[in-house]
């Protein structure tokens, strides 16, 4: 079963998607937005690395051998565990969830960057253009 929550498999790849999606905006100049407004979004970003970060211990903890016994039941569920923390069986993996949200929020404080560039761009030729007039 799939776990819920705010830091489920499914929930991070959504957010790495849609964090994916803010960086080709930027890119292709579609996206821009102020200095303040980056701010408020960069330091989300940043505490959400920070959260992140912190689950290293708990990653550790994930990757290590569950020792449950030599039984068909405990081998199953030791093998269960391990697709779950890791990946396979048809499901992701938290592990490399995290490992793509981390990516994912680099490349959007790099977006967001950029959007902040394109804003000043857009408004200094909105500025050029009336100076010309």
């Amino acid at each position: 079963m799939p776990a819920e929550g705010a830091w489920s498999a499914q929930s991070m790849q959504a957010m790495t998607a849609n964090m994916q999606g803010l960086k080709q905006a930027a890119e292709s100049g579609s996206f821009a937005i102020k200095q303040s407004g980056a701010e408020a979004y960069i330091k989300a970003i940043e505490e959400a690395e920070m959260e992140i970060n912190g689950l290293n211990n708990t990653i550790y903890l994930l990757q290590q051998e569950t020792k449950l016994g030599t039984s068909p039941d405990a081998q199953a569920m030791s093998r269960y565990n391990s697709e779950s923390a890791n990946g396979g069986g048809g499901t992701t993996g938290i592990i490399p969830a995290i490992n793509q949200l981390k990516s994912a929020l680099a490349d959007a404080k790099a977006a967001l960057r950029k959007a902040v560039e394109n804003y000043r761009e857009v408004d200094d030729a909105a500025a050029n253009s009336l100076k010309r007039h």
